[in-house]
């Protein structure tokens, strides 16, 4: 995978597109909002239930619209027509997005408690989930599983990927957070024309 190539035609797109691309990421940074208003509202028990209460309706609120910015995403690189409502097509399929995000958080977690760099592998393996489930009508363990056949062959190739933006990353932490108005939408729009492309080459398209 050329990652210049990738990388120049995420900058491209970006260019054209920078404002729409932030709507979506207003929306979510609102629904975490609301979520937090929510909770501020009820007095729980102890930390630990409030704390594992909090990221379950998190995952319900969040999971769908996540794949429903895939959806987006890649209508956007395809240069295809599309509406913000579809940011929201895919709440009667929370359940299953739900159970997905839960295995590979159990897989995370479980690798965690091994080591890092087997938690780190899990995350690698279903980085593409999202897209997946975006684009295919798949049970839970058919979206885990094409996730992780697409992915075979590339790990090490993906991990330089992500690596590569080491710089734009350390730049949004000396900037305190500012860079990241420019580095999110450029490496969102990175991540799904190198999960398109890789699609594509396994299909030999």
């Amino acid at each position: 995978m050329n990652r210049k190539e990738i990388k120049e035609r995420a900058l491209s797109i970006l260019e054209n597109n920078f404002f729409r691309i932030w709507i979506p990421f207003f929306l979510l940074i609102l629904i975490f909002c609301f979520v937090d208003l929510l909770f501020a509202f009820f007095s729980f028990s102890s930390d630990l239930y409030e704390t594992i209460l909090y990221l379950i309706v998190i995952n319900l609120f969040v999971s769908p619209f996540n794949v429903g910015l895939c959806y987006l995403l890649l209508k956007i690189i395809k240069n295809e027509k599309y509406n913000y409502k579809s940011l929201f097509k895919f709440y009667p399929k929370f359940i299953n997005i739900f159970l997905i995000n839960l295995v590979i958080q159990l897989f995370f977690s479980l690798g965690l408690i091994v080591f890092v760099v087997p938690a780190f592998m899990v995350l690698i393996c279903y980085s593409f989930v999202g897209f997946v489930v975006a684009e295919g009508e798949y049970s839970v363990v058919d979206s885990l599983r094409e996730a992780r056949e697409l992915i075979y062959g590339y790990k090490f190739d993906y991990f330089k990927f992500l690596l590569s933006f080491f710089g734009w990353f350390l730049i949004v932490i000396l900037t305190f957070g500012t860079a990241v108005i420019f580095v999110l939408p450029y490496f969102v729009l990175s991540n799904t024309i190198y999960y398109n492309n890789l699609k594509n080459k396994k299909l030999n398209i």
